[in-house]
């Protein structure tokens, strides 16, 4: 089959893919399509406030203090500071991923899996693992469903490219649906594909092409028993796999393709994305309008430094996880019994779910 290896090669090294998510698999990479779905987006804004805790005594804000451990309790006290916010929230609806490849405009679709950052050396798996895990062994499905509506297979597409190196240099097998040598390349009707696993299931066996004819011991369209004996093996590691279609160059090619597959990862197109970006819009100042708030404790080592600097002190005991509100401020007696011996620990105030700066530190000796 022919096509542009050139075309190929920009085609990878695109920058600006859109990620779609993985499914969960045990062949984990990272989903490119391009070109990229397009999408409509719609944004909200709200105002709000940010908080932060302020430490009031008997507790030293500067994390001084170092109490005994045979205190009863240890009365914790904050004022909050609030600081108003803008949040912009922003939503992109996807349109569905168009496949088409036209003679004029639309040159290629594919879409990549990536199992290795850095594709080439040309940044285009910017979010994929750093290091491939797969071998050419280790692809065992590649599947999809597909109905042409406009042309079909011709001039090597649809077809899959494996994208792996081979003694050091990065190479290319390519998998074809229909009858690479065949009169016409139809891989619709009789000779449809759509479904199947190319690794295993075809109406033809000599499906497989070594990209360049490197060592490749069979003809150029070729088994799949040839082609593990020309990647070493099996072994060569497998940096990316992708499902492409580029010959539009020899008649329009539009198609309809869902369920693709590489071995149990399955790719799911974008349909939503959501994101919020919040700023600060004013300065901290302490507020009496205060929230709802647990308490929450951390022990952060087993060492206490420095003498006892800090009285005994018997106070009834707070129970339950949220603090009192006194007198603008959050209280909370901390039983000692509660706690895990001596050393050194963190208290914070948690709102809605979140715990927030800038927390308490004491020693218990």
């Amino acid at each position: 089959m022919k096509h542009s290896i050139s075309l190929i090669i920009a085609v990878l090294i695109a920058a600006s893919l859109v990620v779609s998510p993985a499914g969960a698999a045990t062949t984990v990479g990272t989903w490119y399509f391009r070109p990229d779905q397009t999408f409509t987006s719609s944004s909200a804004v709200t105002h709000g406030f940010d908080y932060r805790s302020a430490v009031r005594p008997p507790i030293n804000a500067d994390g001084s203090s170092n109490l005994p451990a045979k205190r009863g309790v240890i009365p914790v006290q904050f004022d909050l500071l609030a600081a108003p916010t803008t949040t912009t929230t922003t939503t992109n609806t996807y349109d569905p991923p168009v496949w088409q490849s036209l003679m004029t405009g639309w040159l290629y679709t594919f879409l990549q899996l990536c199992l290795q950052k850095d594709l080439y050396g040309s940044g285009s798996c910017p979010d994929a693992p750093g290091t491939p895990a797969l071998t050419f062994n280790d692809i065992s499905n590649l599947s999809a469903d597909y109905l042409f509506t406009t042309g079909d297979c011709h001039g090597g597409s649809l077809r899959w490219d494996i994208n792996l190196i081979h003694n050091g240099v990065a190479q290319t097998v390519e998998v074809y649906y229909g009858n690479p040598n065949g009169p016409d390349q139809s891989c619709s009707g009789a000779n449809s594909g759509s479904g199947q696993n190319l690794i295993t299931t075809s109406l033809y066996s000599n499906r497989f092409e070594m990209l360049g004819g490197w060592g490749v011991p069979g003809p150029v369209y070729t088994t799949y028993a040839d082609a593990v004996a020309s990647t070493n093996s099996g072994t060569d590691k497998v940096v990316a796999v992708q499902l492409t279609l580029d010959s539009g160059w020899g008649g329009d090619q539009k198609v309809d393709v869902s369920n693709v597959r590489i071995n149990d990862n399955k790719w799911v197109p974008k349909t939503t994305e959501t994101t919020s970006t919040t700023t600060v819009d004013g300065t901290y100042a302490k507020t009496c309008t205060l929230p709802a708030a647990e308490l929450r404790w951390a022990k952060n080592d087993v060492t206490a430094s420095g003498a006892v600097n800090e009285a005994e002190s018997i106070q009834p005991k707070d129970t339950g996880q949220f603090y009192r509100q006194v007198d603008c401020k959050y209280i909370y007696n901390l039983d000692v019994s509660s706690l895990s011996g001596t050393g050194t620990y963190t208290v914070w105030v948690r709102l809605s779910g979140v715990n927030i700066p800038v927390p308490a530190t004491f020693d218990l000796k």
